[in-house]
């Protein structure tokens, strides 16, 4: 318990000055509703991935043609955002235009299952075997290396709808979601078109703050059991940030590592007066790493980071963004 105290006060100690960076990957919080419009048909699924059922909702045109394929566009939300928060606003419009739009919820947030954690050791079995069991429904927690699972999960669901051209899909991310789309955009060629908007995609420099030493002691006292398994609310360093982070998949996840197999083109859009973090060592850097080599563009809006979720910036941003896939993906 003394060392379980010990790695709590340090963590936050630690993560006090990272405050304002990690605020990057708040919320996206719109105005959802749970109807899409009249010219756009919402179905609910189940998507499986790691064993564990999330929730999704694929977005069609109302009058799509049966045998007739459209290009498709996976949504990802960023940190503690939902299916609702993007699909009001951006994956029905984008369905409007002639896409079928998957969007989802991670395992342990919205309407997803999460893991489960057993309250004590199972007895040992040969086979699968069904058990009666006390166990705790993990929720909330904020794992990179979990979510992209859940990207890669949706995206197979995605190409393996009857309606979808499975070479022509589209992933856009907002806030964290963009980093999480560039995991899957660097490792599938199904995707023609890719689209982060402010997506913090440069992990190792957002969290420098954090010391890798202190990383590897949390990782050697969650493999001995002296710390949970799954991070809780003593993680938590923001009341702004919802869900419970895990510091220590964070600090190593580095979607930048595999940039060079990125060939789907790119468009990065940023907040001209971002003040979470700083755009040019993310998509500025971005940016500046692929425009020599494969179709990208690069946009900013006036406004801060909220901004971009409503009013003028909002039409703006999503007509870009559906003016990329409609150029890429047909």
């Amino acid at each position: 318990m003394h060392q379980r105290k010990n790695v709590v006060s340090g963590f936050k100690a630690r993560l006090a000055s990272a405050v304002v960076i990690l605020s990057c990957f708040a919320p996206l919080w719109v105005n959802a509703g749970p109807e899409a419009p009249g010219g756009v048909d919402r179905e609910a699924v189940i998507i499986w991935s790691q064993g564990v059922r999330l929730a999704g909702d694929v977005y069609r045109p109302h009058d799509s043609i049966d045998g007739h394929k459209l290009p498709g566009i996976l949504m990802v939300p960023g940190w503690g955002g939902n299916k609702e928060n993007v699909g009001k606003n951006y994956a029905s419009y984008f369905a409007e235009a002639g896409f079928v739009v998957l969007a989802f919820d991670f395992k342990g947030w919205g309407k997803s299952d999460g893991p489960l954690l057993a309250a004590t050791k199972l007895e040992p079995t040969e086979e699968s075997a069904e058990v009666t069991l006390k166990a705790t429904h993990v929720r909330k927690v904020v794992s990179p290396f979990s979510m992209a699972a859940d990207v890669r999960a949706a995206l197979h669901y995605l190409g393996g709808e009857p309606g979808v051209m499975s070479n022509k899909l589209g992933i856009w991310g907002t806030s964290m979601g963009g980093a999480l789309a560039l995991v899957s955009a660097t490792g599938d060629d199904r995707i023609k078109a890719y689209v982060t908007q402010m997506g913090p995609v440069n992990y190792s420099y957002n969290l420098k703050q954090l010391p890798a030493e202190m990383m590897r002691q949390a990782e050697a006292e969650a493999a001995r059991g002296e710390i949970p398994p799954y991070p809780g609310p003593e993680s938590e360093s923001d009341p702004r940030l919802r869900g419970y982070p895990d510091w220590v998949a964070l600090k190593q996840f580095e979607p930048l590592a595999t940039l060079n197999r990125l060939d789907a083109p790119t468009l990065i859009i940023d907040a001209e007066d971002e003040t979470l973090f700083d755009p040019s060592k993310n998509g500025g850097l971005l940016y500046e790493s692929i425009k020599g080599r494969l179709p990208s563009r690069y946009v900013t809006y006036p406004g801060g980071h909220y901004e971009m979720y409503q009013g003028e910036n909002l039409s703006a941003s999503r007509g870009e963004a559906l003016a990329w896939f409609v150029k890429y993906l047909n």
